[in-house]
């Protein structure tokens, strides 16, 4: 399976051109790792609040394509929740510069996806030569049940 994007293990620490380590412990954001986060439904440890005594599901993409949307999608829920929290902190420079890393990897994950398996959405990229590429991948409900 492709590793270039696997975050199951949660990422102790991303090293900051110019920034230094932000570790998930830092002084102004304490973080889950991308794939805890996802799983947990929240970036921010200080703000996640387990209901009763559930244990998030453990994910495990049965694959190459399952872990390559699994990866992009963990990405992309860590990249959105850092774009959230700018909102109101835009003077985090520690927190933009994680932003920007995870958009970045967002990116090469989305193209490494589509490069592979086709367009995720219509304003792929992927769909210049073909506008209505999208719709030829197979649906969720058009699976045959094993």
């Amino acid at each position: 399976m492709n590793q270039n994007f696997a975050f199951n293990d949660m990422m102790d620490s991303v090293l900051l051109p110019g920034i230094g380590p932000l570790m998930p412990n830092d002084e102004n954001l304490n973080l889950f790792g991308p794939y805890e986060g996802f799983i947990k439904g929240n970036l921010f440890k200080d703000l996640y609040q387990q209901y009763k005594n559930y244990q998030p599901a453990k994910l495990t993409p049965n694959s190459e394509r399952e872990e390559l949307l699994l990866n992009l999608d963990q990405i992309s829920f860590a990249a959105h929740e850092l774009n959230l929290y700018l909102d109101i902190h835009p003077e985090d420079r520690k927190a933009l510069a994680l932003f920007n890393q995870y958009r970045k990897m967002e990116n090469d994950a989305m193209n490494a996806y589509e490069v592979k398996y086709g367009p995720l959405t219509t304003k792929s990229d992927a769909l210049e030569a073909y506008p209505w590429a999208w719709e030829g991948t197979v649906w969720p409900w058009e699976k045959e049940a094993n």
